[in-house]
């Protein structure tokens, strides 16, 4: 008994190994019901959850797999993305056949409010979407992982 013990404890342990993250963790109520995640300076990605918050962003995905990222203030106020530059995404999966992470890039384009892009394959799950946009003379960074 003692064992099983011990073991359903450490699994739980490796479980939740990498729960680090990319900048501040967030509490924020998504507007459309999608994820929110910090928005933090490109190189600071290696500081984790140190890393300073920017702004806001909510990650939005339909049924045919577009994805919608809105961006917000601190105070999850809409910006103007009118006033920012351009924005990539890479999708990240696991392989089913090889068990290898497998990477595929994607282009954004700004819309009504929002930057709107297509996943160029169906991710499997879970998965994470990683933007970087440009902003002047700042590389911005958003993960937002362990998607549906």
């Amino acid at each position: 008994m003692k064992f099983l013990t011990i073991v359903l404890l450490l699994a739980g342990q490796v479980a939740f190994a990498h729960d680090e993250g990319h900048g501040p963790k967030l509490g924020d109520q998504p507007k459309f019901g999608g994820k929110v995640a910090a928005v933090i300076n490109k190189n600071e990605v290696s500081k984790g959850t140190k890393a300073a918050m920017l702004y806001k962003a909510e990650l939005t995905k339909n049924n045919q797999n577009i994805i919608r990222v809105y961006l917000y203030d601190k105070k999850m106020k809409p910006l103007k993305i009118e006033d920012l530059g351009t924005a990539a995404g890479e999708l990240l999966f696991k392989n089913r056949k090889t068990r290898k992470m497998s990477s595929h890039d994607f282009e954004f384009k700004k819309k009504d409010g929002f930057y709107e892009g297509k996943l160029p394959t169906k991710p499997r799950r879970p998965f994470n979407i990683d933007v970087t946009l440009k902003q002047k003379d700042k590389n911005l960074f958003m993960a937002f992982d362990g998607l549906n």
